[in-house]
């Protein structure tokens, strides 16, 4: 039996809880569907790692200080769009890099996470489980969500989109926890529908050669 366990850093508080639940369920999938031995994912990450400082140095450091800790790192990064992303990769890389550098934490292992534009991008790849996570019953073309993880990859600002949504949903109800909210969808949301996505393909595939890496899975 192998205990699986991870480490990651997020933009946000946001991103954190959204990605505290897609990574494991993620994880568990592969694992499942693919795995070599019994593997046990737990449900929250060993560490969360830039709390003292998101520079480059600060992150590889801690890594390396704590890497007995966890198998696999989790880097976040959200691209702000293709006239971004080439800079988004160099930085996201330079973690990558500093931490093997200075402990030889394998770079196979230290997995980029890069929502185009950001990670409500992810979000919105599945409007059934927007409704869902809300209880809502209506035509959720009236939300102005995008069809598809392929749209919802191209919106300019995912974000207004989500809020928009949501908003719509609640009228001039309370306004909602986001934290919650954004739990309750990432809970709700189809693999297959998020696959469809272009940069979570490369996500996913990120993940696959760490866990290939350990030897969880072919």
């Amino acid at each position: 039996m192998t205990y699986l366990s991870w480490a990651a850093m997020h933009e946000g508080t946001t991103d954190e809880a959204y990605f505290g639940i897609i990574i494991p369920i993620l994880l568990e999938d592969l694992v499942r569907c693919r795995g070599t031995r019994n593997v046990t994912v737990p449900l929250t990450a060993a560490i969360n790692l830039g709390k003292s400082g998101r520079t480059v140095q600060a992150v590889a450091s801690e890594i390396c200080e704590e890497h007995s800790a966890f198998h696999i790192v989790f880097i976040h990064a959200d691209t702000g769009g293709r006239a971004l992303e080439a800079g988004m990769d160099h930085r996201s890389e330079a973690y990558r890099q500093a931490a093997f550098e200075l402990c030889g934490f394998p770079l196979e292992r230290c997995v980029v996470v890069a929502p185009r534009h950001e990670t409500e991008a992810w979000m919105l790849a599945d409007q059934e489980a927007i409704g869902e996570a809300f209880g809502y019953r209506g035509d959720l073309d009236i939300l102005g969500l995008p069809k598809n993880a392929q749209e919802a990859e191209k919106l300019v600002d995912p974000k207004l989109v989500l809020s928009r949504a949501i908003k719509t949903i609640r009228g001039r109800r309370s306004k909602p926890n986001v934290h919650q909210v954004i739990s309750a969808i990432a809970q709700r949301q189809s693999l297959g529908k998020l696959r469809c996505s272009e940069s979570f393909q490369q996500f996913e595939m990120g993940i696959v050669a760490a866990l290939v890496s350990l030897g969880c899975i072919e």
